[in-house]
């Protein structure tokens, strides 16, 4: 599988050079020769509860024609719409919760974004902006939660064509956690697409402001949250899910110039504008790429610089996890790994096909992966595999020793 992202190069990033010139890694079909062979340790229930949400789903996905797949996709609009008219958390919660297979929770996830986003009249989009903040400094340094200045940040946006000339849209430059982002629930956009009147006022939610606050080296993941209104047969009054062209290049120098310190290096990454609910799935996917890309560029260099070389092993845990380690082939002093944490809509084949590339174009050619399912943890601790567990050239096949 190709990457989903483009090459992004910068002396300013904290990483200094990564992989010697490599920022953000560069699709290249070249260097997906490798067989995919990760396996996904995501546990799904053997048992479904008979709810209408998922039996619609299971329905759909097993629609024998085109005719009859239009009809259960309907059906389980109209659910959803009700679930959502009725603010019925609990019962998308278990559907979610439940589905047996990654399959039929994207089919719901698909269902839950249309009945929350598309609306024949007059509405409002709710969208949001993902922003990576690779960040380094000697001393600890706090960035404001805050742009100070907000109508250049649209006026970007617009000459950019992100959004429409004459669109009514909005783009708040409050910097947002995840976490606060993810309160906001499916039923609220459901109601605020329908009902907001404006874009100048934004959500009426009382979201704080989310300072970034580090020392040394780190990867953080905010959000910028906006409002547009639709009207029926215009154009899009602001460009979803595009691609990031010559704006990004003007939007990362005044993130730069707006959120920079004394002292600090600042590298911000912005995706391309999302409706709010995809957004938050792009948004934890790009952090995590991007902490996995620093994470291994200085290891690598670490290695090198003390005339070792580099040997990657990834492999697959019972918490839902994957594991990498970038070390040396012989005894390695440093031990521990990086830790990426898996969603329900994640890409196991993705990741690892990712991950060989960015080693290739490091130069690292001796990538390792674990065929069977590890263990979490063993005695409280996070368990990590390093080249004697997995041998040069043959993939293990079974679990550790010793579990």
């Amino acid at each position: 599988m190709q990457a989903r992202h483009r090459r992004i190069v910068s002396d300013s990033s904290p990483t200094h050079r990564v992989c010697e010139d490599i920022g953000i890694i560069v699709p290249d079909s070249a260097m997906t020769t490798s067989p995919l062979v990760l396996p996904d340790p995501r546990q799904y229930p053997s048992l479904r509860p008979g709810t209408q949400l998922l039996d619609y789903a299971y329905s759909l996905l097993g629609a024998a024609d085109d005719s009859v797949r239009a009809q259960w996709r309907a059906a389980l609009r109209a659910t959803m719409d009700e679930t959502l008219e009725r603010e019925d958390l609990l019962r998308l919660s278990v559907a979610l919760a439940m589905a047996p297979s990654r399959e039929v929770y994207r089919t719901l996830w698909r269902a839950l974004r249309d009945s929350v986003e598309t609306v024949d009249a007059r509405h409002a989009v709710v969208f949001a902006i993902p922003l990576v903040l690779v960040l380094g400094s000697r001393e600890a340094v706090e960035l404001p939660g805050q742009l100070a200045d907000v109508e250049g940040l649209n006026a970007i946006l617009r000459d950019g064509g992100v959004f429409a000339p004459d669109a009514e849209v909005m783009l708040s430059g409050r910097l947002l956690s995840p976490d606060s982002v993810v309160d906001i629930t499916p039923a609220q956009l459901y109601r605020y697409t329908r009902q907001l009147a404006d874009a100048a006022r934004g959500l009426p939610l009382d979201l704080h402001a989310a300072p970034v606050v580090a020392r040394e080296e780190g990867v953080f993941l905010r959000y910028l949250i906006g409002v547009a209104m639709q009207n029926p047969g215009a154009a899009p009054a602001v460009k979803l899910d595009g691609e990031v062209g010559a704006w990004g290049v003007a939007l990362m120098k005044f993130l730069g110039e707006q959120l920079g310190r004394p002292g600090a290096t600042l590298f911000p990454i912005a995706r391309a504008p999302q409706s709010l609910m995809q957004a938050l799935v792009t948004g934890q996917r790009t952090r995590l790429e991007v902490a996995l890309q620093v994470f291994a560029s200085s290891a690598i260099r670490r290695l090198r610089d003390g005339g070792k070389e580099p040997v990657a092993v990834v492999s697959s845990h019972e918490n839902n996890e994957i594991h990498f380690t970038v070390s040396a082939g012989e005894a390695d002093e440093v031990k521990g790994g990086f830790v990426w944490p898996l969603g329900p809509q994640d890409d196991v084949a993705a990741i690892e096909s990712d991950f060989r590339m960015l080693m290739a174009q490091c130069q690292v050619g001796d990538v390792r992966v674990a065929l069977a399912v590890q263990p979490a943890e063993r005695n409280g601790v996070p368990v990590f595999l390093y080249p004697a567990d997995v041998a040069a050239g043959a993939e293990r096949n079974s679990r550790m020793n010793g579990y």
